[in-house]
């Protein structure tokens, strides 16, 4: 593009995140950007357009734009285009779901998922737990269970599931398969085991409880109730981490010591909800933070990076290549780039 008296030669100079989901918004940082000399610029994410929300000369914010896939990033003017970095969209591998906290992946690479449905709600056609192959789609997995909602493997790989509607944990034995492990667990959420076996469960009234393999329970710790879901994850160092959204938009990521001592790891964060170390211990939490979505890294700095753009997210898993897992409230998606 010819640099004209007083027109900027435009540039991109930065992308926030490099990463996303359809739907997800992306800040493009640079120069010239939006200049009515030079035209109504259009961004492409490998060829695919978008519309801006916001333009101005130094900022666009542009959603990623449904059937985009990776490739770089590029800004489009009347007479001109400006390259920006790689960018990666999560592929999407199975919709018509309604997950509502991290899906988990099993030996086989198969992705679990549910469809949990409101407050008593039946899963249409019956089947309320999606195993989905490494390639995509989803194939029934469980049936007639109400309100599935935390999932999790057991050191020796058992999927266990809870149930909000009843209060219930259940091991599956395979497809169509499973029975009552432990009930009474109030409103059963997220669901984390650590290395000895033991289960931990939250009560989103308020509470974490600790079940041992032989289905001993005692209350583990005593959280602030949640709106939604409690969100578990056991960390490298032992603890487990616990997010509970609520009405404020400043919920922290809670941290609690194997003997049941709570304090707060990462604070200042808007409905936190599936969080997930990576194998190399990263934590990422799905957010909303200083008005971005996605998911975060937190790290060790104390500082929150959005790794991934994404609307409407409320879970994620890592697979055996360590590839990032992502739920929505009805779809999963893959991101071939782990996050870190």
């Amino acid at each position: 593009m010819r640099e004209e008296i007083g027109v900027t030669t435009p540039r991109i100079s930065r992308v926030r995140p490099l990463a996303g989901v359809e739907g997800g918004r992306v800040t493009i940082l640079g120069e010239g950007l939006c200049d009515p000399a030079v035209g109504q610029p259009t961004p492409r994410f490998d060829g695919t357009e978008s519309r801006p929300l916001i333009a101005s000369p130094t900022k666009i914010i542009v959603p990623i734009p449904e059937g985009a896939t990776s490739g770089f990033i590029q800004i489009v003017w009347p007479d001109a285009v400006v390259e920006g970095p790689f960018f990666e969209v999560a592929v999407k591998l199975a919709d018509e779901l309604h997950p509502v906290a991290n899906p988990v992946v099993d030996r086989e690479g198969y992705i679990i998922t549910t469809f949990s449905g409101t407050r008593g709600q039946a899963a249409p056609g019956g089947t309320s737990v999606f195993r989905i192959s490494p390639d995509g789609g989803a194939q029934p997995y469980l049936n007639d269970l109400v309100n599935p909602t935390g999932l999790a493997l057991d050191p020796g790989g058992t999927l266990f599931v809870s149930c909000r509607n009843d209060g219930t944990i259940r091991r599956v034995a395979g497809p169509g398969q499973t029975e009552v492990f432990i009930d009474g667990m109030g409103v059963a959420t997220g669901i984390a085991f650590n290395a000895e076996g033991t289960l931990f469960v939250g009560d989103r009234s308020g509470g974490i409880f600790a079940v041992d393999p032989h289905g001993a329970t005692r209350r583990f710790a005593k959280l602030p109730a949640s709106v939604a879901a409690y969100h578990l994850a056991l960390g490298p160092d032992g603890d487990l981490y616990v997010t509970a959204p609520t009405l404020s938009n400043d919920d922290p990521v809670f941290r609690i010591s194997p003997q049941g001592t709570v304090s707060r790891s990462f604070e200042h964060l808007a409905r936190p909800q599936g969080l997930a170390f990576d194998r190399d211990g990263n934590l990422f939490v799905v957010a909303i933070h200083q008005g971005e979505r996605g998911i975060f890294r937190i790290g060790s700095d104390g500082k929150a990076t959005l790794v991934a753009a994404g609307e409407n997210l409320v879970g994620l898993a890592f697979d055996g290549r360590g590839r990032m897992v992502i739920a929505s409230t009805n779809a999963i998606y893959r991101l071939a780039w782990s996050g870190s």
